[in-house]
């Protein structure tokens, strides 16, 4: 069955519904302009700067990804690694060395070894949420510890809000958005290419969220390819340039916020539509990425990086995320296959990044849920706490960061799991994640009164800056 063609009646389109109507008519990109606009805000550094977050869902078993090789210490050495991992301790002559050799990461990563080869790689240990420096002793009297631990959607939140409590509904990212600023008639220097997300929730300065492979649709009457086989469309960019007009110069407020708002989506995406379309103009060296779906993520983010200066964006955020991290069983078979595509995704950004001449304003980081048990469950690892973070970029001074934890399996002061059959090898965090985050932030160009403000339980720690960015 033939549909008939559209046809605009506008004798009977009022202002009012016709302006309802283009509010929603946009399909393929949900859009977060500001509907007054605000002023863009100085940051501390000067140049452009996008930070990138690469959340991993379902908890990384980090403790695989990044390990001792060399490093001489009393449980913390190669040997307690591999006693401890059992059937899952990557042989020693297969890890990729790093930086002085003392560790090394998955034979998997030699995308993330040739960062550290190349001085772009910092490695943040045995990070996790924390209100406060905390022992085993504090644990095992449930003292100051962070809410709900071990499990995904609270700790999830937490890694993303940079607290210790779930009472905050405003992630870090979002924070950094804001301290940025959103100028007059322009969209939000925040995306999401994968999907709704605490990071960026801000009550003042919101998202855009796109889609890694769905083309952005502009308003019908806006998108000239349609006109050839809906010939009245071509219409309703006259009506809709009259409708607004109308509303602007109307003494009601809310036409006059109708008017701004949507006038301001519109050019939004059309410029976001022109920045992210799959041309030749856009091409960024990431052409050939097959199924991956985070490498299809991180093209649309090197897309809007390499058109920031046409978007008006100095600093950008962005968000994207991988699933199937959760590796309860089948770690041994699943394990691989992630590996395998964070390190395809990882190194055909970094190329593109390098290609476009950007790789020094890119920072780009892996966050998780939590780290997983250094123990096996017969057939994986169950929930843990601390893990290990790469952080990735040409402004990164490169090395570990935080105190690297022991692998021990008796005595360790760091296990909260020891002598328990399921959930041994559980680590307490060296590094609180406010820590992590306020470093990232800071380089952002965050003021230390807005640090403060979003990081709240900061200053009970020594260090407020993890010192690996320069």
């Amino acid at each position: 069955m033939t549909n008939p063609p559209l046809t605009l009646p506008r004798s009977t389109t009022t202002r009012r519904r016709f302006l309802a109507m283009a509010g929603t008519a946009a399909a393929g990109v949900t859009l977060s302009t500001m509907p007054f606009g605000g002023p863009a805000r100085a940051a501390q550094t000067t140049g452009p700067r996008t930070l990138v977050c690469i959340f991993l869902s379902g908890g990384a078993d980090s403790f695989n990804m990044y390990m001792p090789l060399d490093h001489d210490v009393a449980g913390q050495d190669y040997d307690t690694y591999r006693t401890t991992r059992g059937g899952f301790a990557v042989p020693a002559t297969d890890i990729l060395p790093v930086g002085n050799g003392d560790f090394g990461v998955h034979p998997l990563l030699p995308s993330v070894a040739a960062l550290a080869e190349s001085n772009r790689l910092a490695t943040v240990v045995n990070v996790g949420p924390l209100a406060r420096p905390t022992t085993k002793a504090d644990y095992l009297a449930q003292k100051a510890l962070p809410q709900n631990l071990f499990t995904h959607d609270a700790q999830r939140k937490l890694w993303q809000t940079g607290q210790s409590t779930l009472t905050s509904g405003q992630g870090w990212g979002g924070a950094v958005a804001n301290s940025i600023g959103t100028p007059t008639g322009q969209v939000s220097p925040s995306f999401s290419i994968g999907g709704s997300n605490v990071w960026q929730s801000n009550t003042d300065t919101t998202y855009s969220r796109l889609s890694p492979t769905v083309r952005i649709q502009r308003l019908a009457g806006y998108d000239g390819s349609l006109w050839n086989w809906i010939p009245s469309l071509s219409e309703m960019e006259g009506v809709m340039a009259s409708a607004l007009e109308e509303a602007a110069g109307s003494t009601n407020i809310l036409d006059q916020a109708a008017s701004t708002t949507i006038g301001q989506s519109i050019l939004a995406t059309e410029a976001l539509q022109e920045a992210t379309a799959d041309t030749e103009a856009n091409e960024v060296g990431m052409e050939d990425l097959g199924r991956n779906r985070l490498a299809l993520q991180l093209q649309q983010v090197a897309r809007l990086i390499k058109n920031r200066s046409s978007l008006g964006m100095d600093r950008q955020v962005f968000f994207v995320r991988i699933g199937g991290w959760d590796t309860h069983g089948q770690q041994a078979e699943r394990l691989p296959v992630l590996l395998s595509g964070l390190n395809q995704a990882i190194g055909s950004f970094q190329g593109a990044l390098d290609g476009l001449g950007v790789a020094d304003s890119v920072t780009t980081f892996t966050a998780s849920d939590f780290g997983r048990t250094l123990t096996i469950n017969g057939d994986g690892t169950d929930h843990g706490w601390g893990g290990h973070a790469f952080v990735m970029g040409g402004a990164v001074n490169p090395g570990a960061y935080g105190t690297f934890p022991s692998y021990s399996l008796e005595n360790n002061p760091d296990d909260v799991g020891e002598n328990s059959r399921d959930f041994a090898g559980r680590l307490i965090p060296s590094t609180a994640v406010c820590q992590h985050s306020a470093t990232l932030a800071r380089w952002m160009g965050m003021t230390e009164a807005e640090i403060d403000q979003t990081f709240p339980e900061l200053g009970n720690f020594p260090t407020r800056d993890l010192g690996f960015m320069r």
